[in-house]
């Protein structure tokens, strides 16, 4: 070894020795305990503090453990992190924990530049059905990425603050277990958000009455991918906060075992592209004014139509499969056109189950054309729009049968 490599690997020596470029600040260095039975939260502000004097910022680490915290750690402009390899471990919680024991304000406030990962968060209601904590994480500040985490049990899991920008928002890999009101609620972000394999769901019956996967408010060009919402009161829900609604897309989302799929209240633009929107209601309900366009999701439902157009700017449906999850509803459609300023449906497949579009009076510009309506019992098409409606049905697909005749 040369003079100048000798002296080159103990100038390294020192500096790593003495944390210049240490990256990793462990919380077990500022005192925390992570038997969940002491209070660790003095403990991990500290290390949080710690990380965010350094010029870039730095990595607070929760070595294996269960740590209780009594009050909001605030992260800025540094990672929080357990496991390295951040398995979300959704059945199994192999990862570091915070074991949240206060029922005001977040357990996170995550700020500027923050980022949580490989981290485990558990709640517990104390034999209530739905003890209201606050967010498991707060999200108050732009450039935030959450990955690889398992959030058992919150009231809501993770939320914006509904006033900062957030834009260039991360989050994947989440697995959200018993949201009792929202999983995940995003809105302000003011450039392109993403968020991807995140999954919210819920083996309670309360949840499923009361609570909302996802909601998105004021959102530019977000883009939501492989997202999955079980057992929920609604799926995916969209708003119009004060600033406007969400323009951006769905790739691959699915809803299963909730009552509403997904429910457009106002939307600028939105895509829907791929998935399964299984429902005991209805999969696909609009409300009011956006510019909505689907291709290729499977609409099932029980109870009521999977498609109901209340209202909308423009609706364009292709190459969808819909229907029912069963022959018990025989007398609701598969969709319901109920008005909508204009609603094109062309190229899906209908099943057999139940009646296949209806009409209604407040109808009064669409298309339905060279669609497949599946042999059946029942009407594939019911037009009760007003004479004056402008309107194109043509090139369907429909053959009624008898009901003893042989399919």
């Amino acid at each position: 070894m040369t003079v100048f490599q000798l002296f080159t690997l103990c100038f390294l020596s020192i500096f790593f020795c003495t944390g210049v470029f240490a990256a990793d600040i462990s919380v077990k260095d500022f005192g925390a305990v992570g038997d969940g039975k002491a209070d660790d939260t003095a403990a991990i502000r500290a290390a949080l503090d710690k990380a965010a004097e350094t010029d870039r910022g730095a990595s607070v680490v929760l070595p294996a453990g269960e740590y209780r915290v009594t009050g909001t750690l605030n992260v800025n402009g540094c990672l929080l992190k357990g496991l390295d390899a951040g398995a979300w471990s959704s059945d199994r919680a192999t990862m570091p924990t915070l074991l949240v024991d206060h029922t005001n304000d977040p357990c996170i406030n995550a700020g500027h530049a923050a980022s949580v990962h490989g981290i485990n968060f558990e709640y517990d209601h104390k034999g209530q059905e739905a003890r209201k904590f606050g967010p498991a994480i707060l999200l108050s500040g732009i450039g935030v990425s959450l990955t690889n985490l398992r959030i058992s049990q919150p009231y809501e899991a993770i939320m914006a603050d509904g006033k900062t920008n957030i834009g260039r928002l991360n989050i994947e890999n989440v697995f959200i277990i018993s949201a009792r009101s929202c999983g995940v609620y995003v809105t302000n972000t003011y450039d392109i958000a993403t968020l991807r394999n995140i999954e919210v769901w819920n083996p309670n019956t309360y949840a499923q009455k009361n609570c909302t996967g996802f909601k998105f408010g004021k959102n530019d060009e977000i883009r939501i991918d492989n997202c999955f919402a079980f057992a929920c009161r609604t799926g995916f829900l969209f708003v119009k906060e004060k600033d406007g609604p969400t323009w951006g897309g769905m790739t691959g989302c699915s809803v299963d075992f909730s009552v509403l799929g997904i429910v457009i209240e106002e939307v600028d633009s939105l895509r829907i592209t791929s998935g399964c929107l299984w429902a005991h209601s209805t999969s696909l309900k609009t409300t009011g004014p956006g510019r909505i366009m689907v291709s290729g999701v499977d609409l099932r439902s029980n109870g009521d139509a999977a498609l109901i157009v209340d209202d909308c700017t423009s609706l364009t449906l292709t190459g969808c499969n819909l229907g029912k999850s069963g022959p018990d509803w025989p007398a609701v459609p598969a969709a319901k056109l109920n008005g909508g300023r204009s609603v094109l449906l062309n190229g899906n497949t209908f099943d057999d189950n139940g009646p296949g579009v209806f009409i209604g009076e407040k109808a009064r510009y669409f298309s339905i054309t060279n669609n497949i309506f599946q042999r059946s019992q029942f009407d594939a098409i019911t037009d009760k729009s007003p004479s004056n409606a402008q309107k194109l049905i043509s090139g369907n697909l429909t053959e009624k049968i008898s009901k003893s005749a042989d399919p």
